[in-house]
């Protein structure tokens, strides 16, 4: 397994978060058609369990890529249940549920956001794992 390519013009975002003993970070990373990053971050959330680190690092990632003029056409996450929650087939915890209405927001309808397993979500995986170290 490994990450694919979204088609010719278009940019893909890959977000992964990360809780370790309830403190949260997360990485994203967008690129494009050729695999060339163009943008990339790692943050710490503060408190909270995987399932807020999942939906702060995606709701972020799409507030940088919306604030940098940067249009996505696809999504990749490696928490099945965050897409689930996402597309509407699970309902969210409270917790999380304003974060997903907002991410909905940001993106225009046509945007897919899918599961991918952790072998093809790496990059975005090792910059959740920095993220415990920012600050």
């Amino acid at each position: 397994i490994k990450w694919q390519v979204p088609p010719l013009g278009t940019l893909k975002l890959n977000t992964d978060g990360s809780s370790i003993n309830n403190l949260c970070a997360g990485g994203r990373v967008a690129q494009n058609h050729i695999g060339e990053i163009i943008m990339a971050f790692s943050s710490s959330f503060g408190t909270g369990n995987s399932a807020e680190a999942e939906a702060k690092s995606m709701h972020l990632g799409l507030r940088l890529c919306t604030e940098r003029g940067l249009s996505i056409s696809s999504m990749e996450l490696d928490s099945l249940f965050i897409v689930n929650c996402f597309n509407d087939l699970w309902d969210p915890p409270w917790a999380i549920e304003y974060i997903l209405r907002d991410c909905k927001n940001l993106i225009s309808p046509n945007v897919s956001i899918s599961h991918v397993f952790r072998e093809g979500n790496g990059l975005a995986d090792k910059l959740a794992s920095h993220g415990h170290s920012c600050q």
